[in-house]
């Protein structure tokens, strides 16, 4: 079929998606993957346009390999080897456009989506004004904090929501873009799938708690020094498991070892499909947030509460701020436990005491498949829409 007659087959898309993707590691990456791998099981074709896989190593999976036995899935990375031209300039957005002009070229398409706003959004706001094609734009909460709300490369930002199709947000920030565009479209940020997010069969010998994620400098704001302090106060009470990489992990782990030794477990990132497995093989997950910037939505939250994982936070308001997502966790809720994290003692004594009652292994998880469903309901029609208004 020629690249510019753009049919839609039977309510199936052609989907180019402008994303942070695996190895990479984070939230965006995590959220991309197993949307487009819904997405691509439903039947519409979807090219995803990344980054070259040697892009950061600090912050990939080692062991990542592309998911082409998904069928209608695709992953297009840039492969060209860039001249020295201008100096510290490694030409990232460059590369990601014209791999999506490529693929448009090769393979046709209907809408371009994309990941964060900096660079995957303005790449694909380009590579629509060149190609015609509908755009969906996306965004985290860092870009937003970084580039939006600082009024940094405001006019081209401002630009890139004017020629979109339709902006994905979330409750938490539909007011913010009030005056940015009238294409505001708001989604949960995300609901894992219960088919692979769910509560292993078997009990623990001893309870693991962990920390997962990326350490980069400010690892403080994670409040990943407060965990190690809490885990120092908790003794031989539970088996600690950090999974990590990052710039900052050095200094991490030497603070960490210098404060409780050689008890903890060290690992590198997994793959995204590895990641149930992972939460399932730990009792807890410290996702402490009161030392954050700006608050966060944590992928990691809902997917270890799917796994029946219990969720330690310093945030008395977790519960409430999932829910306003239109998040059901009535149920889950219960493996949520606050304590002060600025009291390390306090806190060991609340988890200990946690652990020691006897809480029931199953609970009421009939909501799970009806979100997952929905969010994956709401992101299709939002691209069907956009695609059938051209």
């Amino acid at each position: 079929m020629p690249s510019g007659e753009f049919i839609i087959g039977e309510g199936m898309a052609r989907i180019i998606c402008i994303s942070k993707y695996p190895p990479l590691e984070g939230g965006i990456a995590a959220k991309t993957y197993w949307l487009c791998r819904a997405l691509a099981e439903r039947g519409h074709t979807v090219h995803v346009v990344t980054d070259g896989e040697n892009i950061d190593a600090y912050y990939c999976s080692h062991t990542f390999q592309d998911q082409a036995s998904v069928k209608n899935l695709h992953i297009h990375r840039p492969q060209e080897k860039i001249p020295w031209h201008i100096p510290n300039d490694p030409h990232r957005a460059l590369a990601l456009l014209n791999a999506a002009l490529e693929v448009f070229d090769r393979h046709g398409a209907d809408v371009i989506d994309t990941g964060y706003l900096i660079p995957y959004g303005l790449v694909g706001c380009l590579a629509g004004q060149m190609t015609g094609l509908p755009l969906l734009l996306r965004h985290g909460g860092s870009d937003l904090n970084k580039f939006l709300d600082k009024g940094i490369w405001a006019n081209l930002i401002m630009k890139a929501f004017n020629s979109a199709s339709a902006v994905i947000t979330d409750n938490d920030h539909c007011g913010a873009f009030g005056g940015l565009s009238k294409k505001i479209i708001s989604i949960p940020p995300y609901v894992p799938d219960p088919a692979f997010f769910k509560p292993a069969p078997g009990e623990k010998s001893k309870p693991t708690l962990a920390l997962i994620g990326k350490a980069n400098y400010y690892w403080r704001h994670k409040g990943w020094h407060r965990a190690i302090e809490i885990m120092k106060s908790l003794g031989d009470h539970f088996h600690y498991l950090i999974v990590s990489q990052g710039i900052g992990l050095k200094d991490f782990r030497k603070f960490a070892e210098d404060r409780i030794g050689s008890v903890l477990e060290w690992k590198e990132f997994v793959d995204p499909v590895e990641v149930p497995r992972l939460l399932q093989s730990v009792s807890g997950l410290f996702v402490l947030q009161n030392d954050l910037p700006f608050p966060v939505f944590s992928n990691m939250v809902m997917e270890a509460l799917y796994c029946n994982v219990t969720v330690i936070i310093d945030r008395t308001d977790m519960v409430q701020s999932l829910k306003k997502q239109d998040l059901h966790i009535d149920a889950e809720s219960r493996n949520i436990l606050v304590v002060p994290s600025d009291e390390s003692d306090a806190a060991a004594e609340m988890i200990i005491n946690y652990f020691a009652r006897s809480i029931p292994e199953q609970i009421d998880v009939s909501q799970r498949e009806a979100d997952y469903a929905a969010y994956i309901n709401r992101n299709e029609e939002v691209i069907l829409s956009v695609i059938e208004k051209r």
